[in-house]
């Protein structure tokens, strides 16, 4: 089902606080409760939203780490379905450019993470691993992608910035 305006309000809301009142979101939109209630679900049901409760690994002690990852002998998408299976792994997505899969992950602390890389390098189709340690972070799960039909929350539909 596509999303439309009223579906794009709704999922910047809940970006912003996803445990904001349906009843708040539905007078803010204009909308019944019920409508709210319906919108979320579809949203879930579909898989376009999740809503959960993200926080800092650097606060927990914990390391985050990003890796770009170059397949070889292999497709991509078979590797980065075993590579998903991985339970430090938060995060893997197909990438076009120099690297094959791009993928986020948090360990506990440095023998987690190299327990982690050793994971990878046995995984049939790997050519190469660049990691990427995380040493501060400062904004992180800030997507906003749905603003607009452009798939860019800060262009306007005609492509020119739009004044928010």
């Amino acid at each position: 089902m596509a999303v439309d305006e009223l579906d794009r309000r709704l999922i910047d809301l809940l970006a912003t606080d996803g445990r904001r009142a349906f009843t708040d979101i539905a007078v803010e939109l204009g909308v019944s409760e019920a409508t709210i209630r319906t919108r979320v679900s579809r949203l879930t049901s579909d898989g376009t939203l999740r809503i959960v409760a993200l926080c800092n690994p650097l606060t927990l002690g914990h390391q985050p780490v990003r890796f770009r990852i170059t397949v070889r002998d292999f497709t991509p998408a078979d590797v980065a379905r075993t590579i998903a299976d991985i339970a430090m792994v938060g995060h893997v997505a197909l990438i076009a450019g120099r690297n094959d899969i791009y993928l986020e992950a948090t360990a506990r602390d440095l023998d987690q993470l190299m327990t982690l890389l050793d994971e990878l390098r046995q995984i049939r189709g790997i050519a190469d691993i660049e990691p990427n340690v995380i040493s501060r972070l400062y904004k992180d799960y800030s997507w906003r992608g749905l603003r607009n039909r452009s798939g860019d929350w800060s262009l306007g539909g005609s492509g020119e910035r739009a004044h928010t």
